[in-house]
Parts: structure tokens; sequence; C-alpha cells
């Protein structure tokens, strides 16, 4: 049996340290891009949400327009609106978010089939299938899902325009956390450029990992998205601060400069 190692030697006990950084103010750092990239998306989402539901309601007005004049039939109303509803909300998709992406895929992957909104239009109505219904019935369910495809989900927008004030807050807390470190800096002029790298490079991360989003968490996974978005902020931010670290002597030159 192999006897244990002892290693001896002396050991300074009972001594202080001095820490360069406070462990504090450096998460605080770290938080900051994280904060500020969240907040932008949920504002930028927020707006792509409006777009959308203005654009399905001109949409869907016309097409009931044309239909009630005669121009169009309802069936070909309702197949031509089910067509650019998908269209439109696949396109404002691509100005989403990489979390807010995988929130919407995870209520809706893509647009309903045709075949699925005349089937819950039926059971709605008249409480059966829809290839059952007169010709008759099967017009009013036509009409119903024309005068419905303009109309939002409500609760979901709720949750868009609460996010919009979310957002805003964050935008908020932001500042109120760089404006602390600034104000309790030495040489403020140098802590704002600092604090403008750390933000910046953490807002840059979290938008380099929303590219990833796709291949690492697949569509419809929003705590995985958020996850890697907030890795990738921190990490951004973690990158921004050794900038700033490794430019120090030219930040404290940048703050002697009478420019501003």
């Amino acid at each position: 049996m192999t006897e244990p190692y002892l290693v001896t030697g002396s050991y300074v006990v009972q001594r202080e340290y001095a820490l360069n950084d406070s462990p504090l103010d450096r998460a605080l750092e770290l938080m900051e891009g994280a904060a500020f990239r969240f907040s932008m998306d949920a504002i930028s989402d927020e707006k792509v949400r409006a777009s959308y539901l203005r654009n399905i309601k001109r949409m869907s007005q016309q097409v009931l327009d044309d239909v009630k004049a005669g121009k169009i039939s309802a069936m070909d109303g309702v197949q031509f609106s089910h067509e650019m509803r998908n269209k439109i909300m696949m396109e404002h998709r691509k100005f989403t978010s990489a979390q807010g992406l995988a929130i919407v895929q995870k209520k809706k992957s893509d647009g309903r089939t045709l075949q699925s909104l005349f089937d819950r239009y039926s059971e709605r109505l008249f409480k059966k299938p829809y290839h059952t219904l007169s010709s008759a019935e099967q017009a009013k369910v036509h009409y119903s899902i024309l005068e419905a495809a303009g109309r939002d989900d409500a609760k979901f927008t709720k949750g868009t325009k609460k996010m919009l004030i979310m957002g805003k807050l964050g935008v908020l807390i932001t500042a109120a956390l760089a404006t602390y470190q600034i104000l309790n800096a030495d040489n403020k002029v140098k802590e704002t450029a600092r604090q403008g790298i750390i933000i910046s490079g953490g807002a840059i991360g979290g938008v380099l990992a929303g590219l990833g989003v796709s291949a690492l968490c697949g569509p419809g996974a929003p705590v995985c998205a958020i996850a890697v978005v907030l890795a990738g902020s921190i990490a951004g931010g973690v990158a921004g601060g050794a900038v700033a670290d490794s430019l120090d002597e030219e930040l404290e030159e940048f703050s002697h400069w009478d420019i501003f």
C-alpha cells in the first residue's frame, strides 16, 4: 500500500490582501451589457409585434371588403388571407430577437393549416366536422375566419407590451448602474469611456450569441435561447472589460483631453 505524501512548510495566515476590483462592482458591470441587450430586444420585439398586427388588420379588412363587394368569393378570400397572414408572420419573425422568436415558435411553430382553421371554426360554430357541413354552414365558417383574420391574441399582445415597459425599465437600470460606477470613480471621464466599452461588448456578445441559438437550442426553446443570449452578453461584457483594462493607459490619457 502506498504511503500518503506529507507536505510541510510555513504558511502566512491572518494576513490582509487588497483587491484591485470590487467583486460587486465587477458583477454589476457584467450585468450591464446583458441588461442593455435584453432591454433593447424587448423594445424592438414589441415594435415588430405592433407592425405585424397593423399589417394583418389592413390586409384582412381589404379582403373582407372585397368579399362583401362580390369581387371574390368567401372561399377565395379565406385562402388568400390565410396565405398572406402566414407570410406576414414569417417576414416579421426575421426581425424578432432570438429569445423572442423562441417564445413565439413555442406558441406557434408555423402558421395553422387551412384545414385546421376550417375544423376549428366548424367545431366552434356547429359542433361537427367541416366536411359534414352544408354549403350555407361552410359559408358561415368562411366569413367567421375572414372576420377573425385581423384579430390579434390579446393575451399575447398584452405580454409583449409588458415586455416593452420592462425593456425601457432595463435601459434605465443599465444607465443607473453605469452612473453608479462613474460617480464612484476617481477619474470620471475615464470610467465613462470604460463603461461604454463594457456595455457595448455585452450588447455585441448577446447579438453574436443570438445567431447561434437556432443551432444550439432548436426552434421553440425560449429557456435555452435566453440562457444562450445571457451567456453571450456576459461573455461580451467580460471581453469588453478585458479590452478596457488593456487600454487603461490610453483611457487615462484620453481623460485629460478636453474635447467635451
